[in-house]
């Protein structure tokens, strides 16, 4: 996409980021919006902002950690984070549900989706209790979320034959 900001960019009238805010707002207490750059345009939503905390380009994964660092100074009940991707317009409005059976039932530290085929690890939900873990993996050089998940206790949920549209990326202007 050329470095653009896929998050805004307009579909069917209004930018992606709306679509992923409506839904993702009815399935957690508090929204936040993890961005490094574009923050006057994401902070017209009235949503907190949270900037990564780490140095150069690190990824998703210093976005979770922003997140977890936010939740735990402003929300200091926050048992977890979920991550939603910015690039997904269209989801089941119960996925975090879904997520959290799974980490509520067991020793279970991160739940995330693989859908139809594809792993999607910014379809997760994260204990709070690793924010000092995914910190010494960022220091390390671990900048995948992938890569983080699977050194954890983690619990991959499947979805197949999702509605049309669901759990789609949208990665080139085509999509």
């Amino acid at each position: 996409m050329r470095s653009v900001d896929k998050p805004l960019l307009m579909l069917a009238g209004k930018p992606i980021v709306e679509y992923v805010i409506e839904n993702a707002w009815l399935q957690v207490d508090t929204l936040v919006i993890s961005a490094n750059r574009s923050i006057e345009q994401y902070s017209s939503y009235g949503l907190p902002i949270v900037q990564d905390g780490v140095q150069g380009f690190s990824g998703p994964l210093a976005g979770i950690l922003s997140a977890m660092d936010w939740c735990s100074r402003e929300k200091s009940d926050s048992q977890f984070v979920a991550c939603f991707p910015g690039d997904v317009p269209w989801f089941p409005e119960d996925v975090v549900d879904l997520l959290a059976k799974d980490i509520s039932n067991n020793d279970t530290e991160i739940t995330w989706l693989s859908t139809d085929g594809q792993l999607q690890p910014l379809f997760s939900l994260w204990s709070i209790h690793l924010l000092v873990p995914v910190r010494e993996a960022l220091a390390a050089g671990v900048y995948s979320p992938m890569q983080f998940i699977r050194s954890r206790k983690n619990k991959l949920l499947t979805f197949n034959d999702s509605p049309s549209g669901y759990f789609d990326n949208l990665n080139s202007p085509i999509d």
